[in-house]
């Protein structure tokens, strides 16, 4: 048979070319493989004529299978039936899938393609698998890896030639004398090109030589490339011994992991180009921080002054501080001697005739009404003095009088006497939370006509508990107006002598009552699984050994496994009770709600799971001990419906608080904290969420991975005239994003004002365009138009008004917007004097919705934190807004009915009915320069139009607007501050 050298010589068909050294090497390496029956991949065949040529230097072949990227290489034709050729990228799944179809192994495989770095690592991780054992392949073209143009350099730690040497490392894997695997010391190529090297393939490379340009990579089964036993001939042994020792003994490797050289996570060359990356990045940071410093230096100094000035005015205002004191006393003083002057009078008119009583006693009523006044006045300075002291007033009444006036602080004083008797919480319980005689005997009424009521097991781990917290907390379920209950109280090897024989005394008062004693402690993880051990009921509820369950608690639970059999997991709403039995702090809860769950615990308290439900997560886990009963509730929900969660929207469950509990504040347990911040990433890899959670100030704060190419947002803004509001908008964008990939789509509603329209053609570029639209004024309208002219897979609805304060607030609101389950994403919206314009929709406050947590100090945290914390709202505002163009298209865009108010609200509505969450995210911020004090507008053609849109979203929405599953019937719907309904809307107890 012909050379290889001399086949090239004497080819007339179609054109390929070879380096001359190439062809003597490969005729040496090949042609032990031309008596066989091989299949061979050519990747890059150009012309096509080297798979002529190898058509006769393999007689006996099968498959000769080449291809290019080359959209011509589609009409090369070969008379040999055994040429395949594939058109596409090597490295794409669809061409590897078209040449497996020839193939599905390979004897010999050729790289010849591209000649950059990426492509010759991709294409060595791509088919190397598909190699035969006994196989080998060919790198051509390697000098191109020293070439900046081919992903290159002489010294470049990711071009395939280093690549090719670090094959060489692998080859000697079993001496590196540390734990790992072979694809370690590729993992920067890994990371470097987005690949991953099969360890069975690593394991199977034999060999790698290297010629001028050219690597060959030789492949073998695993066994055969290992070093074996050492094999020792002969008979005599002058100098050294080595028979009896060293015979048919295997390698041995000493261990490398005090080896600095050995033990570094990546390659010194790979690491070089990572530092060289961060020495630029905290160089660049080093420049910003002097900068900054500059500017803080500059703003202390003005501090500084500031400082002084406020010192002086606070010494004045001191002396006239004590000097309304005196007053206020000398008032008191007036007030009483009227008392009592009008106690006399009061004598002395039931002896006159009555129409003369009410000529004399004319002027004490007016006395009477001014005393009334000074009481008020009083309290509400008693709140001032009790929530800031003696030099914090001041400074309150300070800031009130210099930036409201003296009238503004007495409505100030005035507004917070009202709202405490709005939110006196015990007169509230007295009022609505209070069972009767009459309710008690009505409840085991309807209790006696069940047939078959559930189980419950209530399961309480208990570890040295006080004595006198404990009874109280046993007597709580004694009393339960529900009698189908069992308690299972598991002791946790308490050290305490006292506590033993109280357990032994309260299991025996009660055959309902079990208890089971741990021989070792174990924590409350595994002492709660005791406890459930011991639970034969279909429903388990968690009782920690210090709270109170209400007597009506096991009842509405039972009543609502009745009514709903599809339940599956149930909670309640929640107060605290500190140690002089005084209940305070309601936590009212909203419906399930997911991402309000992810930022902190809801379901807590009283939480009822079904037993089985429990059974087949495997009960408690062990090691996170502090969130035990966050991470079981996460692991159940993973298993269920959303739909099989419920909510019994009353206070089932109080919360003792002492210096040891969580109920007196995070702080109290740090370390339960950080187990809730584990179990909830836990839940997310069990999951398939790409996110994480973090701590933040009071609680988690979930976010979501982008890809590194995040997708195109269109930014829709409409604007008439207004340019300073428009130009503030658009440079707050573009200066303060940190989103890499958008365009602004100015939808601009009849401009005529000259700068107006001067600065939209100065803005217009291919990122910024500008669509006229003249029609009258309809909102829902103009943002339609904008949605239909974006390119963007994301839309974002912004208003003119709006101000960047948080330079992530776009790539957090996308991430969350990209989530499959969620449809619109809110913002956390500021008026400029730093109060919340907007923390979430409430349905039905104010007529038809009204903004949560308005006029709130921008920074403070809000009802039990949903200021502060990621969570589900039924609504958010379309002042800004992020939602998928898919999304916004199914639902044929803003309901252009409502040319005016509500539109947001209704899409926002829409998006939930078509089973989407809508998210209020508070870590985007930004201002809206909406007026805080803006009254109501009263043109009569605005208001017949608001009126109408009003009543189009009661006659749609009614139900959504009569109860707002993301807030809680317990609250007001006259205030946005979350303070109590006075009466409460819910369903009666019977």
């Amino acid at each position: 048979m012909k050379a290889l050298p001399e086949l090239y010589e004497q080819h007339k068909g179609k054109v390929s070319d070879k380096w001359s050294l190439y062809l003597k090497e490969y005729d040496e390496l090949l042609s032990p493989y031309r008596d066989r029956s091989v299949n061979l991949l050519e990747i890059g065949i150009q012309n096509g004529g080297s798979l002529e040529i190898w058509s006769q230097y393999f007689p006996k072949a099968i498959r000769l299978v080449g291809c290019d990227i080359n959209p011509n290489c589609a009409q090369l034709e070969y008379e040999d039936a055994r040429i395949a050729v594939v058109v596409g990228d090597a490295n794409s799944d669809e061409s590897e899938s078209a040449i497996l179809s020839h193939a599905k192994k390979f004897d010999i495989i050729i790289d010849d393609g591209s000649h950059t770095s990426g492509d010759i690592v991709r294409s060595f991780a791509r088919y190397f698998p598909y190699l035969k054992p006994g196989g080998i392949l060919l790198a051509e073209d390697l000098h191109c890896s020293y070439w900046q143009g081919y992903q290159g350099g002489l010294y470049n730690p990711f071009s395939s030639i280093t690549f090719f040497k670090r094959l060489g490392d692998v080859v000697n894997f079993e001496h590196w004398g540390r734990p790992g695997s072979r694809s370690t010391v590729l993992a920067g190529f890994a990371e470097h090109y987005g690949v991953t090297f099969s360890e069975e393939a690593l394991a199977a490379v034999h060999s790698v030589q290297f010629v001028n340009s050219l690597c060959v990579v030789k492949k073998a089964p695993a066994p055969e490339n290992v070093l074996g036993e050492r094999l020792i001939v002969g008979e005599t042994e002058p100098v050294l011994p080595l028979r009896e020792t060293l015979s048919a003994s295997p390698a041995s490797t000493p261990d490398q992991s005090e080896n600095p050289w050995t033990m570094l996570d990546r390659a010194p060359d790979e690491q070089f180009d990572t530092l060289k990356q961060q020495l630029a990045q905290r160089e660049a940071q080093r420049a910003d921080l002097s900068n900054r410093l500059a500017e803080e230096s500059q703003r202390v100094s003005a501090l500084d002054e500031l400082v002084q000035h406020d010192a002086q005015q606070m010494q004045s205002l001191g002396e006239q501080h004590s000097a309304d004191l005196r007053r206020i006393e000398e008032l008191k003083g007036q007030i009483l001697q009227h008392q009592q002057r009008a106690e006399e009078m009061e004598r002395i008119v039931a002896q006159v005739w009555s129409s003369t009583s009410w000529k004399a006693t004319s002027p004490l009523r007016i006395v009477g009404t001014q005393a009334k006044h000074l009481r008020t006045l009083g309290g509400g300075a008693s709140h001032l003095f009790k929530h800031y002291g003696a030099i914090g007033s001041v400074r309150k009444v300070l800031e009130v009088m210099r930036t409201e006036g003296v009238a503004g602080f007495r409505h100030r004083v005035e507004q917070q006497v009202e709202l405490q008797a709005e939110n006196d919480y015990a007169e509230w319980v007295r009022l609505y939370d209070s069972l009767k005689d009459e309710d008690r005997k009505q409840i085991r009424r309807i209790v006696a006509e069940w047939v078959d009521p559930p189980l419950i097991s209530i399961v309480v781990p208990t570890y040295n508990p006080s004595a006198a917290w404990f009874t109280e907390a046993v007597d709580s379920v004694r009393n339960q107006l529900y009698p189908n209950w069992e308690l299972c109280i598991a002791d946790d090897a308490s050290t305490d002598p006292a506590v033993r024989p109280l357990l032994e005394k309260i299991a025996a008062s009660d055959s309902r009552i079990k208890v089971v004693f741990r021989e070792q402690n174990g924590h409350i993880s595994a002492a709660s699984n005791s406890a459930l051990s011991l639970a034969t009921g279909q429903w388990v509820a968690l009782l920690d050994h210090d709270d109170l369950l209400p007597e009506h608690a096991l009842y509405c639970v039972a009543k609502a496994i009745i009514e709903d059999p599809s339940v599956r997991m149930i909670y309640s709403d929640e107060d605290k009770m500190n140690e002089k039995g005084q209940r305070y702090s309601p936590y009212f809860k909203c419906d399930w709600n997911p991402d309000l769950f992810y930022s902190h615990n809801m379901f807590s308290h009283l939480g009822v799971y079904q037993k089985q439900l429990l059974d087949e997560i495997g009960g408690f886990r062990l090691g996170v001990e502090g969130s035990q009963d966050y991470d079981l509730a996460l692991r159940c929900i993973e298993r269920i419906d959303a739909r099989a969660i419920h909510h019994i929207p009353r206070v089932l469950y109080h919360w003792r608080v002492h210096a040891e509990s969580t109920a007196s504040g995070a702080d109290a347990k740090p370390y339960a904290m950080l187990a809730g911040m584990r179990a909830i990433n836990e839940h997310f890899e069990r999951t398939g969420v790409k996110g994480k959670v973090e701590l933040v100030g009071p609680g988690y704060h979930a976010s979501y991975d982008l890809e590194p190419t995040p997708p195109l947002v269109s930014l829709i803004i409409p604007t008439r005239n207004g340019v300073e509001l428009l130009r503030q908008c658009v440079s707050s964008i573009r200066e303060k994003t940190d989103y890499p990939n958008y365009e602004l789509i100015i939808i601009d509603n009849g401009s005529d004002d000259p700068a107006t329209l001067s600065y939209l053609r100065y803005i217009e570029s291919p990122t910024v365009r500008v669509i006229r639209d003249d029609r009258p004024f309809n909102f829902s309208a103009l943002n339609n138009v904008g949605a239909a002219a974006a390119s963007g897979e994301v839309l974002g609805l912004i208003n003119n008004d709006i101000e960047v304060i948080s330079p992530s607030w776009l790539r957090e609101m996308v991430s969350h917007a990209l989530r499959p389950e969620v449809g619109a994403v809110g913002a956390k919206l500021s008026y400029p004097n730093d109060r919340i314009q907007h923390a979430g929709v409430v349905l039905g406050m104010g007529g038809v919705a009204e903004h949560a947590h308005k006029q709130l100090p921008r920074t403070a945290y809000g009802y039990f934190s949903r200021a502060s914390l990621i969570s589900g709202f039924s609504a958010v505002t379309g002042a800004c807004l992020i939602v998928r163009k898919a999304l916004y298209q199914e639902l044929g865009g803003l309901n252009e009915e409502l040319a005016v108010a509500y539109n947001d609200i209704d899409f926002c509505l829409r998006l939930k009915q078509a089973g989407y969450r809508n998210i209020f995210l508070p870590s985007a911020e930004l201002y809206h320069h909406e007026s805080a004090t803006r009254g109501p507008e009263s043109d009569p053609a605005k208001l017949e139009r608001l009126a109408r849109e009003e009543q189009y979203m009661w006659e749609r929405w009614e139900a959504w607007l009569k109860h707002d599953p993301a807030y809680s019937p317990n609250l007001t719907l006259e205030r946005q501050d979350f303070t109590l309904a006075w009466p409460p809307r819910v369903r009666a107890l019977f």
